[in-house]
């Protein structure tokens, strides 16, 4: 399952250049950079070694690590609803079915985290499944170095691995009393699953100090790591935070549904309800994971639909179940059934009829609004221009600019003189630039332009369409250019650079 998966993923990546921070991750991973909050510093390790992968270009080379980690995902999903008693087939037909949904297709064609985050959360359930299975000391051992890992990608972890130690813990509560020494060495194990963070303040060190030297001081890194400049975003411990959580369950019920079909849903509750009956110990621990991954998702921007991922594994694991149950209570009234194959092949018309619905939709292949927008933005720009624009729009630009080479004249600005997305950083004053550069601004917001009206005359050029937040061109903005208002003395600015 998880080649059939890679193999439509393969087939459905975005061609080039994306926006925000999809487009960001399509290359600084492969300059060994330091993303945007919370670093995800494992992520970026493995985004390097992707990096050098001989095939297609740096856009492919990322993405196919997404790729990767969601196909990997489905054969994890196999593994866990085997470990549930699913025959092998009917965990296969619900892994496929997961691995064809939109919200995972969609993950898989773009270069972020996420992919890799629900890979590591299932890698941490299923090892915890085989400790409870088992017993072995190791598979404690192994599961609390998958934790730390999970950690050292994404922090979105934290509302999965306190949950699994939790129940793991009361789990193994007597072979933890028998051998205290095991506390101890998964600890350990854990911060070695860490060790990646390391690489933040390494890479610091190696410079520039203008714009990777914040990374040195623990406020600098703490900032970084623990996602301080989004907590405005944050409602977690405000008083209506379960209201909100409760309010949107059918509305994440209701986009399961539309990305993938209502057997899938109807399917995932029925099987979470069975597996409550059979195993309380193991419906509790994942019915309180997506408690705490909704909640999360509800209280956080409320629009993050790739939060909702481990959501979507264990709906798949549950839709396993409710089949299994489903076949079994047919096949202990018609004993010839058993003997048969058809039914059990019959779960992989599911799959099916939601990849070839979700097919059009998903399929990115043909996408090239990314390269589209870069060339209509340098088109619109003079030699030696530079151009002040907004995290979205820059980050396409960049990858346009710093890996392909196009055009090598102009350069390209943020209000932070630090960020990090650009090849060839101006530092000066964006008044001393236009006195020797034509400088323009593009933004979406108005706000970000009216910031300029103080010491800049602007003149309006055409209105371009923009991406802002999406992975579309579902705004626009004028592309205005700045030249410098006359100084307080009456004397005229100075002239700018060629037009």
């Amino acid at each position: 399952m998880a080649l059939i998966a890679l193999l439509v993923y393969a087939e459905t990546l975005v061609p080039g250049p994306t926006f925000g921070d999809w487009a960001e991750m399509q290359f600084i991973p492969a300059q060994l950079g330091i993303p945007h909050p919370t670093g995800y510093p494992l992520y970026v390790l493995l985004g390097k070694a992707f990096s050098l992968l001989p095939i297609g270009s740096l856009a492919i080379r990322a993405e196919l690590l997404s790729a990767a980690a969601a196909a990997a995902s489905a054969g994890a999903c196999v593994l866990i609803a085997m470990r549930l008693g699913v025959r092998p087939i009917l965990a296969m037909a619900a892994a496929l079915t997961l691995a064809v949904t939109g919200e995972m297709w969609l993950e898989a064609t773009y270069s972020e985290m996420n992919t890799l985050h629900l890979l590591l959360m299932a890698a941490v359930i299923h090892r915890a499944l085989v400790w409870r299975a088992e017993r072995r000391d190791r598979d404690l051992l192994i599961g609390a170095l998958l934790a730390g890992l999970s950690l050292s990608n994404h922090l979105l972890a934290a509302t999965v691995v306190p949950i699994v130690i939790l129940f793991v813990i009361v789990d193994a509560r007597a072979r933890l009393f028998e051998r205290p020494i095991l506390l101890a060495q998964a600890a350990l194990l854990f911060g070695l699953g860490l060790v990646p963070y390391v690489f933040i303040p390494l890479r610091a060190l190696a410079g520039p100090a203008s714009i990777y030297g914040r990374f040195l001081t623990w406020d600098g890194f703490s900032t970084l790591v623990t996602g301080a400049d989004f907590r405005r975003d944050m409602h977690f411990t405000s008083g209506a935070s379960l209201a909100i959580a409760w309010r949107d369950v059918p509305n994440v019920l209701a986009q399961l549904q539309a990305r993938s079909d209502v057997v899938f849903v109807i399917g995932g509750l029925v099987g979470g309800a069975i597996e409550l009956v059979r195993d309380r110990w193991v419906a509790l621990m994942l019915g309180l994971i997506v408690a705490a991954n909704i909640f999360f998702f509800a209280n956080y921007v409320g629009d993050l639909d790739h939060y909702l991922l481990i959501t979507w594994l264990i709906f798949a694991l549950g839709l396993a179940v409710a089949a299994e149950s489903l076949l079994g209570w047919l096949e202990r009234r018609l004993p010839n059934l058993a003997e048969e194959p058809g039914p059990a092949i019959l779960a992989f018309v599911l799959p099916i009829v939601i990849g070839v619905n979700n097919w059009s939709t998903y399929d990115e292949s043909q996408n090239h609004t990314g390269d589209d927008f870069a060339t209509a933005i340098y088109a619109e720009l003079p030699p030696d221009a530079v151009l002040l624009s907004y995290w979205d729009a820059l980050t396409n630009l960049s990858y346009a600019h710093c890996i392909e080479g196009q055009r090598p004249d102009v350069a390209l600005r943020a209000f932070d003189d630090a960020a990090r997305i650009v090849c060839d950083p101006v530092t000066e004053s964006l008044e001393a630039v236009a006195r020797e550069r034509p400088l323009f601004a593009l933004f979406v917001t108005s706000s970000e332009v009216d910031e300029l009206r103080g010491s800049f005359d602007l003149v309006a050029g055409p209105r371009l369409a923009l991406p802002y937040g999406r992975r579309t061109l579902d705004h626009s903005g004028i592309l205005y250019r700045l030249t410098p208002k006359a100084a307080a003395d009456g004397s005229p600015p100075a002239p700018p650079g060629p037009a």
